[in-house]
This record gives structure tokens, C-alpha cells and sequence, in this order.
């Protein structure tokens, strides 16, 4: 059996290897023509998986080791009995931590104040949901628009779009789609933008094409700035818009979701569906074994600090400081010596821990340990 895998899945060939020949491939530029002996195929959010690329391929499973399925024309699949297995949650906590690490760098270089801020989420999928579900255990005033979810689900302080725009930070987590009762291409367009409060502060870490980015960088020329932008995912990628790169307070190349243990969660997920599809009863690596321990086990708090904010910021940042992809994405671009730098940095991406990873001490009635706990944070 042959099997083609994403050159950016952690572990693939550590784990698939004994299921058959794996061989490392550059996603985004794969063909029909490298398919035409393939049994199984492992992708990333890159590879657009459609008819196209997939007719007249041996191709009898599909596995992505991603959150989103925007990129994968599951109607065909369906249409051709081409198995799917996707990884629903695998990065979750790694998205959320990219939220407050980029939270905790307004504060430290802005000192922007968020924990008594009106928060919005737009998007109650895995992502959403444990970003919503973090505010809300750190005592936040905070909302969610997902007219779809709101149908199903109680106990969830779902708003409407207009009551999302009256916030005073808003996560974006909503994937991109243009048909339905409420596409979300440019959902984020000139009119939505205009009614944004002074000093807004908007994470966009789900899809690219959510937010009408011409009229973002209009509005915060209008605003003359005052308006703070962490943007992880672009228009047109793997082409990301210069201009608006050189407003926003954090520019990364879509790696909100990239913990090292996030994307080995990813790989495993697909591993164990690929082997419940070929009937093994077992698989040769445990699970524990797959999935990276971090790099700082223990941080220990002491409360010197009376702010709950710089507590945490300082914590979070410990772990991952959102910062250092902003600044090597800038230099890259500046450096401009490789022909894709946008796909460079997520191949190259320097590996970061998840919170999760790290045990917080301190003393047992010190209320910042819960804020850490709330956080992402072991404890």
C-alpha cells in the first residue's frame, strides 16, 4: 500500500510506516499525476482535496489532520466511496492559546486592559467553543454569534451579529463559506466595520475572506489607528497583503493552530481512523508516545505582581510569545530571499508548547492560579 503525506504532518512516517510506503510530499503543489499509484492520501489544510485531483487515482482514503474541512470536497468523496477521516479539536487549545498570547502582547505593549472588557466570539465550533469556554471560566463578559449552533445548544450566551459589533474585543473562528442562510465571506465587510467601537481589538485566527481586509486597512486609516489587529489568516493565501501586514500589531502566516502538540494530535487522530478503515485491531505506538511532552514543565508563581493581567501575560508568554512569529514573518518578507515565504515559515515553523503542557505552583489560595487554570494551564 502506498501512501503520500503532507511533508508538514508531524510523525507520519513514524506512525504510517508500518501500514505501508509512505512518501513526503509538498502539499499545496500536489497533482493528479502524484496520486495515479496512491492507496492513501494525508493532507494538511493546504491541499484542496476535489475531483480534480482525486479521479482516476487508486485513492480509496482520505485522511486531513486538520480541524477545518473547507478545503475537501466531501460530496465527491462521498460520491466516489473515497473514506474520510478529518481530526475535529486536535487544535483547539493551541488556537486558544494563540488568542491570549496575542492578548497578553497588547497588554505588555499597550497596556491594554481586556479581562473587564465586553468579549465576542463568532464561530462556536471546537475553536470557538474552547476560546468562549476559557473567558468564560476567567469570570469575562463574553458572547458568541453562531446562528447555526445557537439552534441546537442551551446554556451558551449566543447574541446576534449587531450585539458581536458593540464588543470591545471580537474572535473570529468561523469557517468561510459563501452559500447558506449566513455565509461568512466578508461577514466582517465596510458597513459591520463602521459600527466597531473606538479601540477595538480583533483576533482573526479562523479563515481568511471572513473580514473585508480593503476595508479594515480603510477603517484604521479612518480611525488614524486606534483600532488593535492581530491577524493570522489572509485573503488569498498563500499571498497575504502587504499593506495591511504593515497596520496590524501581529501578522502571522496561519499557525494560530501550529503547537507542536496540536499537530501531533492531528496525525494521530488520522492515524487512528486510517486504522479502524484497514480493520488493525491494534497500533504499534501508543498514544502517549505520539504526543510531545513540553519544554517547561513547571512555572512557579509568587504573586509579586497585583495585576491579574500581568500575571497572565507573563505566564502565557512563558510558554509561547506570539511576538516571535509576528517578527520573523516581518523579517522573511524583508529578507524576501525565498520564493513562498508564506509556506516557508509554516514548513520551517520554529515548534511551540501548548499551555497545557506546563504545571503552574504557587500558593494553593492564590486566586491567580485559578486565572491560570482557566488559562489553559495545568495545575
Amino acid at each position: 500500500m502506498k501512501i503520500i503525506a503532507d511533508e508538514n504532518m508531524p510523525n507520519a512516517e513514524i506512525l504510517f510506516s508500518h501500514l505501508g510506503q509512505v512518501e513526503l510530499v509538498n502539499g499545496r503543489t500536489l497533482t493528479n499525476e502524484q496520486l495515479k499509484d496512491v492507496d492513501v492520501l494525508l493532507v494538511r489544510s493546504v491541499t484542496k482535496v476535489t475531483k480534480k485531483l482525486l479521479e482516476g487515482s487508486p485513492v480509496r482514503f482520505v485522511g486531513s489532520a486538520t480541524i477545518g474541512v473547507d478545503h475537501i470536497d466531501k460530496d465527491y468523496l462521498a460520491e466516489a466511496n473515497i473514506a474520510f477521516s478529518s481530526a475535529p479539536g486536535c487544535n483547539a487549545n493551541a488556537v486558544a492559546d494563540y488568542v491570549f498570547s496575542g492578548l497578553s502582547y497588547l497588554y505588555l505593549t499597550k497596556q491594554l486592559s481586556w479581562l473587564g472588557k465586553k468579549i465576542a466570539v463568532v464561530g462556536y465550533g471546537n475553536v470557538g467553543e474552547t476560546v468562549y469556554q476559557r473567558f468564560a471560566q476567567l469570570g469575562c463578559d463574553v458572547c458568541v454569534y453562531d446562528p447555526y449552533k445557537q439552534k441546537a445548544i442551551s446554556g451558551v450566551n449566543f447574541v446576534s451579529l449587531d450585539d458581536i459589533l458593540a464588543c470591545e474585543v471580537i474572535s473570529l473562528h468561523a469557517p468561510l463559506t459563501s452559500q447558506g442562510d449566513y455565509p461568512t465571506k466578508a461577514m466582517f465587510g465596510a458597513a459591520e466595520l463602521s459600527q466597531l467601537s473606538s479601540g477595538v481589538t480583533i483576533i482573526s485566527a479562523g479563515r481568511g475572506g471572513v473580514i473585508d481586509e480593503e476595508a479594515l486597512i480603510r477603517l484604521h486609516h479612518e480611525r488614524h489607528g486606534d483600532i488593535n489587529l492581530i491577524v493570522d489568516v489572509w485573503d488569498g493565501e498563500p499571498k497575504i497583503n502587504q499593506t495591511l501586514v504593515d497596520l496590524v500589531d501581529i501578522a502571522t502566516p496561519h499557525i494560530a493552530g501550529y503547537s507542536k502538540q496540536g499537530r501531533e494530535k492531528g496525525t494521530w487522530m488520522v492515524y487512528q481512523a486510517l486504522c479502524d478503515f484497514l480493520k488493525h485491531d491494534e497500533s504499534l505506538m501508543a498514544k502517549d508516545s505520539a504526543i510531545s511532552p513540553g519544554w517547561l514543565p513547571v512555572i512557579n508563581i509568587d504573586n509579586r505582581s497585583t495585576k491579574n493581567e500581568e500575571i497572565l501575560a507573563r505566564s502565557a508568554h512563558a510558554i509561547y510569545d506570539v511576538a516571535r512569529d509576528d517578527a520573523r514573518l516581518r523579517f522573511k518578507f524583508r529578507e524576501n530571499k525565498e520564493l513562498n515565504v508564506f509556506d516557508w515559515l509554516r514548513k520551517h515553523y520554529v515548534e511551540r508548547d501548548e499551555f497545557n503542557t506546563c504545571f503552574v505552583r504557587g500558593d494553593s489560595d492564590a486566586p491567580s492560579l485559578g486565572l491560570l487554570k482557566a488559562t489553559g494551564f495545568s495545575i
